[in-house]
């Protein structure tokens, strides 16, 4: 067991975050792929996507999935060189800058919408955002990464299964099946995410930003932490 774990209720205060951001994520990915077809944070969706209308000769789709993992990329460049910059809650900052590119496209929406440069901000925020917590004690976790998360927990059930021990168990009660049910949460928060993003497009497509926006807006203000481990400062 790890003499350095972090307390319990810094996990759960992550997993809360975590489970919110996992949400967002859902949220905006449903958002922009039933707005502009593509993915905001599903990146193995564009790839393919990206290489099948290529083949079809539909260069401008496969161009605009391009430019969504372009910027998803530049987004997590953004957020990983913040978080390990010496300022002070580089988690909250990383969640700020991620909350300014959606108020960005929300702006730009109530103007006029401009589906290449709202499909860079919505793919930069969610890099920013895939950025922010990457461990929950000792489960290491992508809030937009549902495959890899779907592998880990099937992963965490065989073992259960076997009965093997966690390895670099954070204290006694760190089970499989316990970070099993961790990583269905988040992928839960996601899919609840994707439902209501799908829900308020159909109910009220001029203000459906408004969810994750107020989202973020609550972590912000909230004393949770946020940051790409929960045992990494926050003060």
């Amino acid at each position: 067991m790890s003499s350095n774990r972090p307390p319990i209720h810094a996990v759960r205060a992550a997993y809360v975050v975590a489970c919110a951001f996992a949400g967002v994520a859902g949220y905006v990915d449903a958002h922009a792929l039933i707005r502009f077809r593509v993915y905001a944070s599903f990146m193995s969706g564009n790839t393919t996507r990206a290489g099948v209308e290529a083949a079809s000769a539909q260069f401008s789709t496969a161009a605009l999935c391009g430019l969504a993992i372009a910027c998803f990329v530049l987004g997590a460049f953004i957020g990983v060189t913040v978080l390990h910059s010496p300022r002070r809650l580089p988690g909250r900052r990383v969640t700020f800058i991620a909350l300014g590119l959606l108020v960005a496209q929300a702006s730009l929406d109530a103007l006029s919408a401009s589906v290449w440069l709202s499909v860079a901000l919505l793919s930069a925020a969610m890099g920013a955002l895939n950025s922010t917590i990457t461990q929950i004690g000792g489960q290491p976790v992508n809030i937009g990464y549902v495959s890899g998360g779907l592998h880990k927990l099937a992963e965490h059930l065989a073992l259960a299964w076997l009965r093997r021990p966690v390895e670099s168990s954070q204290r006694l009660a760190d089970t499989h099946l316990r970070r099993a049910a961790l990583i269905a949460g988040l992928w839960g928060a996601f899919l609840t995410g994707a439902f209501l993003g799908a829900y308020a497009l159909l109910c009220s497509p001029h203000l459906a930003m408004g969810f994750p926006i107020a989202a973020l807006f609550a972590v912000l203000i909230s004393q949770s932490p946020v940051s790409g481990d929960c045992r990494m400062s926050e003060s």
